[in-house]
């Protein structure tokens, strides 16, 4: 049977690098140019010293990263999968031209300002540092160049036009999260990277140097210019080929006199928000993942209901929508996660702000929500 697009962006957030992989040669590509990229993309694994400290981690065993409550990573009902991506063809993509903004350089707050590219990166600014959350730049969030999804809307901006970064965090490796050209430009700049167990050996196999990177566990900090960075529990799973879960995932906590921001990264829906509440709120915004759900990996990926439920267990913060509208990655209708985020989150009394890729929103005075999705 001859796999469809579709299908095969399926494969892609289901399987990784190896689904990308098998869907192309199924299609009859060329090995050629399927493995263009492919080997640098995949990046490093730990060893040695890397390894002894991930051994050592509570959530490790067996060889492997494991979520504090065992759940299923791997899609189930995968019938009821290809119903769902029958029903949806012809909507999983906007119809028009997505409107951008030109992001600005923001200049120093005394509250926190974030700016959305697209998907989950994010540029906060929190008392003059400015930290870039899971930049992705490039035009696929695959190991490949020729296969695997696409954007469906341009970079808001050149990452050379962004300026100065005093850190960059990312939250999993993940090729959605992880993109292998945008660290390799980023490993050029003065950056320090925070990243969750096992992650530098990516980086570090991209040419950051190893003094550059800082891994952590959950529930452990780093201060960079000035803000407190904690890596925090998430709800997911890792893995950028045929090995998985051999580097852990995380949401993450910035906090600063200036105000304290949480990024959810990719992450299903758990009980464990209040007491990150107790532990490092109150929180001012929440940068919460609302797309790539689907009840077939329920509990791996917020569907925008359960983020709105975490944002009230996080405390009601300022919630900003991310990880929608730039890459097809699930079977739903492209603008869904939006239209079903703003009855939940009013029903709930959450604040919401949805900037258009590229827009900064001041969270001590966000914009009124403008649907701006409904034009593409």
């Amino acid at each position: 049977m001859t796999q469809t697009p579709s299908r095969r962006t399926a494969a892609l957030k289901a399987y990784g690098a190896g689904g990308v992989v098998a869907g192309a040669l199924a299609l009859g590509m060329g090995a050629a140019r399927i493995a263009e990229g492919t080997r640098a993309a995949l990046g490093g694994r730990p060893s040695d010293e890397r390894l002894v400290r991930i051994a050592r981690s509570p959530h490790w065993r067996d060889g492997a990263f494991h979520n504090t409550r065992a759940m299923a990573t791997m899609p189930t009902d995968q019938l009821g999968l290809l119903r769902r991506m029958r029903e949806s063809r012809g909507r999983r993509r906007p119809s028009a031209v997505v409107p951008l903004a030109r992001p600005g350089i923001p200049g120093v707050s005394s509250v926190p300002v974030v700016t959305w590219f697209g998907h989950a990166s994010v540029l906060v600014e929190l008392g003059g540092a400015r930290i870039l959350l899971d930049p992705v730049w490039g035009e696929r969030c695959s190991p490949s160049r020729v296969a695997g999804p696409k954007r469906v809307h341009p970079v808001p901006g050149p990452l050379a036009e962004l300026g100065p970064v005093d850190a960059v965090v990312i939250s999993h490796d993940h090729y959605d999260h992880l993109d292998r050209d945008t660290i390799v430009e980023l490993a050029r700049t003065a950056a320090e990277f925070v990243v969750p167990l096992g992650v530098g050996a990516h980086l570090e196999a991209w040419g950051v140097a190893p003094d550059r990177v800082v891994e952590l566990d959950w529930d452990e900090s780093q201060t960079v210019a000035g803000v407190e960075v904690t890596c925090v529990e998430s709800q997911h799973f890792s893995g950028r080929g045929v090995r998985r879960d051999e580097t852990l995932w995380a949401s993450w906590v910035l906090a600063s006199p200036s105000g304290r921001v949480f990024f959810s990264g990719d992450t299903g829906f758990f009980d464990g928000y209040p007491a990150m509440a107790a532990a490092y709120g109150p929180f001012d915004v929440a940068l919460m993942a609302i797309g790539a759900y689907d009840p077939g990996w329920h509990g791996i990926h917020l569907d925008p209901e359960e983020a709105v439920r975490a944002a009230v267990d996080l405390g009601s913060p300022l919630l900003v929508p991310i990880h929608w509208g730039t890459f097809v990655l699930a079977p739903h209708p492209w603008a869904e996660p939006v239209e079903r985020l703003l009855p939940a989150a009013g029903a709930a009394g959450v604040r919401v702000a949805v900037p258009r890729p590229g827009e900064s929103v001041d969270i001590s005075a966000p914009a009124p929500v403008v649907a701006w999705w409904r034009q593409a």
